[in-house]
C-alpha cells in the first residue's frame, strides 16, 4: 500500500482547510449552535503491488514448483522453523528499526502539535504496542503498531509491515494518521489566548453580564473561564430572560443556559424589564419566573426589577406622561411590590434578595436625584420601609462614558491623566471614588453603613464605541486595545475595596462577554468578539483583536 495524507491548516477563527478528502461522520460531527463542525480525515489509497511471494495455503503462486519430493519437504520444513525461531528473537519491537522510543512519530508528523493551551477535555495518556507473527512455508509475516495517545486529544498511529521472503527480498510500507476530534465540546466553551490577564482576586464575587449577542445567538458558547484568566465564572448577570424580536427557538436557547449554569455552578442575577408599555413588562416577568424556576432556587442569586429607569425620560420612545406616571404615579413602585408579591408565593423563593440597577445620575441631587422625571430619592425611602435588608443596592458604573472627564491641556489632543484616573483601581481613582460616594448616600437613606452593594455594570470599549459622545472622542488613546487590556485586568485584580473605613463592594459584574448592539448601536465592550470567534479579543503578541 502506498497512502498519501494531506493535514490540515488551522485557521486562527478555529475551523480547518482540508487539502485531503473529508468525511462527515453522521453520528458523531454533530454541531453545536454558533460554531462549525470539523470533520473526520480519511487517508486515501494509491497504487501498490503486493509481495512476490506468498504462502500456497493463501492461496498465492510462488516461484518453483511443487512436485512433492521429500528432499524439498523436509528442507522447507527446517527452513521455517529457524525463520520462526528468529521472529520470536527479534520480537515485535525489533522489527521494522523500532527501538520502543517516540523518536520516530516525531519525525513523522513533523513536530506537528497542537499547543497545550487549549481546552480539549484531557484524556488519559496510553502508550500500547501489539505484535503478530505468521509462518508460513515461504517465510515470516511480522506486524508490528505503535499507538501514543496524548492529552491534546490528537491521536497519532505509526503502523509498520515487514515481509521477508526466502530470497532475502523485503518490503516496508509505513502509514501516518492524524485524528482530531471537535475542540469546543458542546457546553464547556473558553476562549483562546496566549495573554494572561489574571489571577482573578474573589473569583466568587465578581461575575460577568451577558450581552443579547451570546443569549440569543450562542448560549452554549457562555465561557466557562474569566477571558484571559484561569478562574471559573461563578456568576451572571441576565438582563432579560427573553426577547419576543429574537429569532432563536426559546426552548433551545433555555436548555443549553441551564445545561450551563448547573454544570458550572453558576449564580445568576435575573433582570426584569421596566418600560411605559405595562404588558410588555408583565409578559417579560412571566418569562423571567418561568426561567427561574426552570433552572432551579439554587442558582438564584437575586432579581433586578428595571435597568436604568432614572434615565428613561431621557429616551425619545418615553412620553412626558409616562415620566411622570412612572414615579409620581407610583407605577415603579408598584411593580416592585408586585414581583416581590409573586416570589413571595413562589415556594422557595421568598428569601430571594431584590434590587434595581441605577446609575451615576442618581448623584445629581442630595442624597440622591429628586425631580419629577426622577424622584430616585423618595422610590428608595420607600423600598427602604419595605424590604429593609433584603433589598441590594445596586450601581452601573462607567469611567468610559463619564461626561466629567476632560482632555490635557495643551494642542497635542491627548488624555494621560484622564487615563491614569479612568482605568485605576486604587481608592482614589474614578470608578471607586465614585461608589464610594455612592455608599455614602444609602447610608443617608439607611442608616447603615454595611448594606449590601453590587456593582452590576463596568467595562471598556474597544474598538470605540459608537455611543460615545464625551470629549474622549477626540483621544486616540482612550479606545486602543492597551485601554481595553489595561481595564479590564485592573477588575480582575481589584480586591473591590473602597478606600479606608468603608466597606467594598459585595458583588461585581464586568460588561461585557461578546460585542453586541444596544439600542440599535455597536458597542465593542465584549471579551470575544463574536459567537464565531474561537480566540478571546485580546492576545499577547500586538494586543489586538483575535478573529
Amino acid at each position: 500500500l502506498k497512502p498519501f495524507f494531506s493535514f490540515p491548516s488551522f485557521r486562527r477563527d478555529g475551523g480547518t482547510a482540508m487539502e485531503a478528502e473529508t468525511v462527515q461522520d453522521s453520528q458523531d460531527a454533530v454541531p453545536a449552535p454558533g460554531r462549525e463542525a470539523i470533520p473526520l480525515m480519511r487517508a486515501r489509497e494509491g497504487d501498490g503491488s503486493e509481495a512476490s511471494t506468498h504462502s500456497p495455503l493463501l492461496g498465492s503462486s510462488v516461484a518453483g514448483t511443487a512436485s512433492g519430493s521429500m528432499v524439498k519437504t523436509a528442507s522447507i520444513i527446517v527452513l521455517c522453523a529457524l525463520a520462526f525461531g528468529v521472529g520470536i528473537f527479534l520480537g515485535p519491537t525489533k522489527a521494522a528499526g523500532s527501538d520502543g522510543g517516540d523518536e520516530g512519530l516525531e519525525s513523522v508528523v513533523g513536530g506537528f502539535s497542537l499547543p497545550s493551551w487549549m481546552p480539549f477535555v484531557p484524556h488519559a495518556e496510553t502508550n500500547t504496542t501489539t505484535s503478530s507473527t505468521t509462518t508460513s512455508s515461504t517465510g515470516t509475516f511480522t506486524t508490528a503498531t505503535r499507538t501514543v495517545s496524548s492529552t491534546t486529544r490528537t491521536t497519532f498511529t505509526k503502523t509498520t509491515f515487514t515481509t521477508t521472503s526466502m530470497t532475502k527480498t523485503s518490503k516496508t510500507t509505513t502509514s501516518q494518521t492524524m485524528t482530531t476530534t471537535p475542540r469546543y465540546p458542546r457546553g464547556r466553551f473558553s476562549c483562546l489566548s496566549d495573554m494572561n490577564l489574571g489571577p482573578v482576586k474573589h473569583p466568587d464575587k465578581k461575575g460577568i453580564a451577558m450581552d443579547d449577542t451570546t443569549f440569543s445567538k450562542c448560549p452554549s458558547l457562555t465561557a466557562v473561564q474569566w477571558p484571559n484568566a484561569q478562574e471559573n465564572i461563578s456568576s451572571l448577570r441576565l438582563f432579560k430572560a427573553w426577547d419576543a424580536n429574537w429569532e432563536a427557538d426559546r426552548l433551545e436557547a433555555w436548555k443549553a443556559l441551564k445545561e450551563y449554569i448547573v454544570s458550572s455552578g453558576v449564580k445568576v442575577l435575573y433582570g426584569t424589564q421596566i418600560s411605559c408599555n405595562e404588558t410588555a413588562d408583565d409578559t417579560d416577568w412571566l418569562f423571567v419566573k418561568e426561567l427561574m424556576i426552570y433552572i432551579g432556587r439554587p442558582h438564584v442569586m437575586g432579581v433586578a426589577v428595571g435597568n436604568e429607569v432614572e434615565l428613561l425620560h431621557t429616551q425619545k420612545t418615553c412620553s412626558k406622561k409616562c415620566a411622570e406616571d412612572m414615579w409620581d404615579g407610583g407605577y415603579f413602585l408598584s411593580k416592585v411590590m408586585h414581583r416581590a408579591n409573586d416570589l413571595n408565593a413562589m415556594p422557595g423563593f421568598a428569601d430571594v434578595r431584590l434590587t434595581t440597577v441605577m446609575g451615576g445620575f442618581v448623584l445629581g441631587g442630595q442624597p440622591f436625584v429628586n425631580t419629577k422625571e426622577a424622584r430616585v430619592h423618595e422610590f428608595f425611602k420607600k423600598i427602604n420601609a419595605n424590604f429593609g435588608r433584603r433589598w441590594a443596592w445596586s450601581w452601573n458604573t462607567y469611567p468610559y462614558f463619564d461626561p466629567h472627564i476632560v482632555m490635557d491641556k495643551g494642542p497635542w489632543h491627548t488624555c494621560s491623566r484622564a487615563m491614569m484616573a479612568a482605568i485605576n483601581f486604587a481608592p482614589s481613582s474614578m470608578l471607586p471614588g465614585q461608589l464610594r460616594a455612592l455608599r455614602t448616600r444609602m447610608q443617608q437613606v439607611t442608616g447603615n453603613g454595611d448594606d449590601t452593594m453590587w456593582l452590576t455594570e463596568t467595562g471598556w470599549s474597544y474598538p470605540r464605541a459608537s455611543t460615545l459622545s464625551t470629549v474622549m472622542r477626540n483621544c486616540a488613546e482612550w479606545s486602543t486595545s492597551e485601554a481595553f487590556a489595561l481595564y479590564y485586568q485592573g477588575f480582575l485584580e481589584w480586591d473591590l475595596g473602597l478606600g479606608p473605613n468603608v466597606r467594598g463592594l459585595d458583588h461585581a459584574f464586568f460588561f461585557t462577554l461578546r460585542d453586541s448592539v444596544n439600542f440599535g448601536d455597536k458597542e465593542n465592550f465584549g471579551l470575544i468578539r463574536s459567537c464565531r470567534s474561537r480566540g478571546c479579543k485580546m492576545k499577547h503578541e500586538d494586543r489586538s483583536v483575535v478573529p
